[in-house]
């Protein structure tokens, strides 16, 4: 992996996701590109430090989440629209999701079940990856998803509701 062309083949298939996740966490495009591509030089540079016997998407999302938060410190005006300013969809076509609802109601959960519910949806990242990019045994994030599932669904109740 201490190759060039080794790290871009494994990095490449990971922008997309990459993009949305931490479009889901700063705010705009702009920052999450900028975030994305601090986080791929960032990696490069610490490529030593991977093990490979773990995945390496889960250790690169955390790079990436570790770029996105340390953006977020430096930036007094991180967070633009709902779910970070995530585009719309056309006028003219139905959405049958209350993003702005969405994101107050992923702005009220613990930092941990943001944290798991972004790797997991906007990331796009399976259990083991999760646990990598946390730091966190497997079935930990298992039971954090599903806290987290059942605290989202609650605070979208209460929203509902109020």
């Amino acid at each position: 992996m201490r190759h060039p062309g080794a790290y871009e083949r494994a990095l490449r298939p990971l922008l997309p996701a990459a993009a949305g996740y931490a479009r889901s966490i700063v705010g705009s495009r702009h920052d999450a590109e900028d975030a994305v591509q601090q986080a791929a030089l960032r990696g490069w540079e610490r490529i030593d430090q991977y093990d490979a016997s773990r995945p390496f998407r889960g250790w690169w999302f955390a790079i990436l989440r570790n770029c996105c938060f340390d953006m977020l410190r430096r930036s007094a005006a991180a967070r633009t629209g709902p779910l970070g300013g995530l585009d719309p969809p056309a006028p003219d076509e139905p959405d049958p999701v209350d993003w702005e609802g969405l994101d107050e109601a992923l702005r009220r959960l613990s930092q941990d079940h943001q944290d798991i519910l972004r790797l997991k949806y906007f990331g796009g990242l399976k259990y083991d990856e999760i646990a990598a990019a946390l730091a966190i045994p497997r079935g930990t994030v298992m039971s954090r998803l599903h806290l987290a599932r059942k605290a989202l669904a609650a605070q979208t109740r209460k929203e509902e509701e109020a």
